[in-house]
């Protein structure tokens, strides 16, 4: 998750400042076409005026204006060019004045006429009713013989608002799949480089304390990846080896206390057997025989967690139906509950496991019994199966007394007992839910505890399914079955 979080705030990052300089790009395009257009039509507008003032008009007074009418039509043809052109003398008179353009982009007899005046020439702008704005350049001239006129050229901005409006269109196109595509690509780049970051996660997930004899995979990169993946499978080679002393520490310990003990508790029956002895001696050699029972209790305990951690004592997986072993637990301990007149309800699916039926009995068994042990008089206990997300759900909860927030985190750690001096009392040595998490990971499930002080506790069992069940809402497949006890 982090490593996609990683890659998606990259490629925003790269996406987003990608944008900023394709809407910098774009704008700086779109204004210098349009100045560049607009100058080079100011320039084309200038050079008419100019080049009619020095070819044409310089001889109006010799030809004629019909000559130079004449010559300014076969030159520039400006009703066929879409261009404007008029030429007016200093009295007023106009000599020559193109007519509308084609399409009717230019009104000639609408153009408003100029004032006369000296010095070089200037440009004005008029809009035309439903049309686009017309550019004019007006340049006064003086012939040889002193008689003043005023040439004009012009031409619509239409063809320019038609190039921009395609630039627009086509940078509002463009920009959006440029973006897409690099977002795409931006994935795709970071996706490969990482590609090996997240398959050293993803593989080392599944090295667990169980499978520590896994070992990740070396991509040939000849670089920190590499040389992290080497790391990680030094490191879990280490680690292999110090939880293989340590089980191999527990099983022997415990493997060799056994017969100390069992050799302390025959003498000492012995010693009981004999038909002269003080009640003092006797009731010491009793109280002692009891802790030796305990003890040996508390060394099968540990040699049994010992056993499933390091995969000697392996289990036997056969198809079994969860309902049913959840039906023979609650028949086995309903006695349990009606000394306390507890309720104990049952609600289970039907769904094949693939489990040890007597290790997990005894998973079901040491589960209910802590309920009922912790829950007060005229509580309620309910064991429940589902399927949810492709896995079995069982579910043992309880109205009982809860487990304090701070205790929560260690219940499974062995010889922790949340209520130390009742459950010493009671004969506990805090290693049943040790033993019930061993044979569970031994499954390849997972167990989980949430609890409320003073609310209930709810133990969560998830196993793998054995055959492929659709997940479907609890109410809707499982089957009710209740047992009550006499409350």
């Amino acid at each position: 998750m982090r490593l996609n979080s990683l890659r998606a705030r990259v490629v925003t990052w790269y996406v987003g400042m990608l944008a900023a300089a394709l809407m910098v790009f774009g704008a700086t395009l779109y204004f210098g076409v349009q100045g560049y257009l607009k100058t080079s039509l100011q320039h084309s507008l200038t050079g008419e005026a100019q080049a009619i003032g020095t070819t044409f008009l310089a001889f109006e007074e010799q030809k004629g204006p019909a000559w130079m009418a004449g010559e300014i039509i076969e030159a520039y043809a400006p009703e066929l060019s879409g261009r404007f052109i008029r030429i007016t003398r200093h009295d007023g008179t106009v000599l020559y004045q193109s007519g509308d353009t084609r399409d009717g982009v230019i009104d000639a007899s609408s153009i408003s006429r100029p004032d006369f005046y000296d010095g070089g020439g200037r440009f004005r702008s008029e809009r035309q009713a439903g049309a686009h704005d017309i550019l004019l350049y007006a340049q006064p001239f003086r012939s040889t013989s002193g008689t003043n006129y005023l040439i004009e050229t012009g031409s619509s901005v239409a063809p320019i608002e038609r190039v921009l409006s395609s630039l627009r269109g086509i940078l509002l196109l463009a920009t959006p799949l440029i973006l897409i595509a690099a977002a795409l690509g931006g994935q795709l780049l970071m996706k490969l480089p990482l590609q090996p970051l997240v398959t050293l996660s993803e593989r080392a997930e599944h090295v667990g304390t169980s499978k520590l004899g896994e070992r990740l995979p070396v991509p040939s990169t000849h670089d920190e990846m590499e040389r992290l993946a080497l790391s990680l499978n030094r490191m879990i080679e280490r680690l292999e080896d110090a939880l293989s002393h340590n089980r191999r520490f527990s099983a022997d310990v415990s493997h060799e206390l056994r017969t100390p003990l069992a050799i302390m508790r025959g003498e000492l029956e012995q010693v009981l057997r004999e038909p002269v002895l003080r009640s003092s001696v006797r009731d010491s050699v009793a109280s002692t025989l009891e802790e030796i029972s305990r003890m040996a209790k508390i060394v099968e305990s540990l040699l049994a967690i010992a056993r499933l951690d390091s995969g000697v004592d392996s289990i036997d997986p056969k198809p079994a139906d969860v309902s049913t072993l959840c039906q023979w637990v609650v028949e086995q301990l309903h006695l349990l509950a009606e000394e306390k007149e507890i309720v104990m309800q049952v609600r289970t699916t039907p769904m094949t496991v693939l489990i040890d039926t007597a290790r997990m009995k005894q998973v079901l068994v040491n589960l209910i019994d802590n309920a009922i042990k912790y829950t007060p008089i005229g509580g309620r206990v309910e064991l429940t199966s589902f399927v949810s997300e492709r896995m079995a759900v069982i579910e043992v909860s309880d109205t009982g007394i809860g487990i304090p927030p701070a205790d929560l985190p260690h219940v499974f750690d062995r010889f922790f007992r949340a209520d130390k001096v009742r459950s010493r009392a009671s004969g506990g040595a805090g290693l049943g839910l040790s033993i019930v998490k061993a044979i569970c990971s031994a499954h390849g499930g997972s167990i989980a505890v949430q609890s409320t002080e003073g609310a209930g506790t709810v133990v969560r069992i998830e196993l793998p399914l054995a055959l492929p069940t659709s997940d479907k809402p609890a109410a809707s497949t499982q089957t009710m079955l209740t047992h009550t006890s006499i409350s």
